[in-house]
């Protein structure tokens, strides 16, 4: 029954998409065109910009197993980062199949299954509250100056009360890793996830404040980079859309995306993005070419290259081969 789910939701959003594109999709021709005349200079940078936004994520992930002293270096941790976001683009149930070979790979790294998980969902967290702190800047931006004004003081209080309260609560647990059982497999579904649950409150009142600050600004850059990526993609495809416009239209496609409809977002993300921009005043193919450079960059890109880490991972941490039983007496008797 949930495959059957899954296809409902696929073709009504295929069926919305259609219907939201009717008239503003361009001809091959025209798109091509555009592709060929791209700016190379704004092309490079959203390149690099694409680049950031996985080292920013890799890291946020690398900093938050080190708070509970896991170590993963940094090229592992990106290698990793390139691998799962692979895996969500091209796999069915893809965010599934990634969360479950992130976990896997915290494991082989010596983190606990609570430490694990809890990673897991602490880093989603933060991910949340960096995607957030994105619309509220995007709002305040868009706001009258007196408006930006309080708002930026209240921002101001209300991070201080935070910091406050948890450097409070980090040093009422000297700030050691909590001790925290494991939970048997033969427990049900659901007093495991209560668990879990449980489990990752408990240790993220143990992560140090700074070191959640400086997770959080892993967060917001990785958005940041996306979002500003989008802009130079745009630029390359020479628009002249506001980019107060173009990152409006990024973060409601983030919002629609959400629905876990097609791995990745795909067809969801360059449906409302072209919608965004044609909207705004932007010819078809140019706003065409625009999408298609960033979906490049930002998600179909990372399909060789995550196969790439993939494999490198595998044959790193294959098991050594068994030596063959001749070979050894041969040695022996030499």
């Amino acid at each position: 029954m949930r495959g059957y789910w899954r296809t409902a939701l696929l073709v009504a959003g295929v069926v919305v998409a259609a219907l939201e594109l009717r008239g503003h999709l361009p001809s091959l021709s025209e798109t091509w065109l555009a592709l060929r005349t791209a700016g190379p200079g704004w092309l490079a940078a959203a390149a690099g910009l694409s680049v950031v936004a996985m080292v920013a994520f890799s890291e946020q992930q690398r900093h938050l197993l080190a708070a509970f002293a896991v170590r993963m270096g940094a090229g592992a941790s990106l290698g990793l980062t390139y691998t799962r976001s692979a895996m969500a683009a091209a796999l069915p149930a893809g965010s599934a199949v990634s969360a479950g070979y992130a976990f896997g790979r915290f494991r082989a790294h010596g983190a606990p299954r609570a430490v694990a998980a809890a990673v897991m969902l602490l880093s989603g967290a933060a991910s949340l509250v960096g995607l957030a702190l994105l619309y509220a800047g995007n709002v305040l931006i868009l706001a009258r100056p007196s408006v930006t004004t309080l708002g930026v003081v209240l921002c101001a209080i209300v991070l201080a009360v935070l910091i406050g309260l948890h450097a409070r609560t980090v040093r009422r647990t000297g700030r050691r890793a909590a001790v925290v059982p494991e939970v048997s497999e033969e427990a049900g579904r659901i007093a495991r996830m209560r668990a879990t649950v449980r489990h990752t409150l408990v240790l993220a009142g143990t992560v140090p404040t700074g070191r959640w600050l400086l997770v959080i600004a892993m967060a917001v850059l990785n958005w940041l980079a996306d979002v500003v990526c989008l802009i130079c993609a745009v630029r390359a495809a020479g628009l002249e859309v506001p980019a107060t416009t173009i990152a409006t239209g990024y973060l409601v496609a983030q919002l629609i995306r959400q629905i876990p409809i097609t791995p990745g977002g795909i067809g969801v993300i360059e449906a409302s993005l072209l919608v965004a921009l044609t909207a705004a005043g932007a010819p078809a193919a140019p706003a065409a070419a625009a999408i298609l450079l960033y979906r490049i960059l930002s998600c179909w890109m990372d399909l060789p290259i995550g196969l790439a880490c993939w494999r490198s991972s595998k044959r790193r941490h294959a098991p050594a081969a068994t030596s063959v039983p001749g070979t050894v007496r041969a040695t022996q008797a030499a």
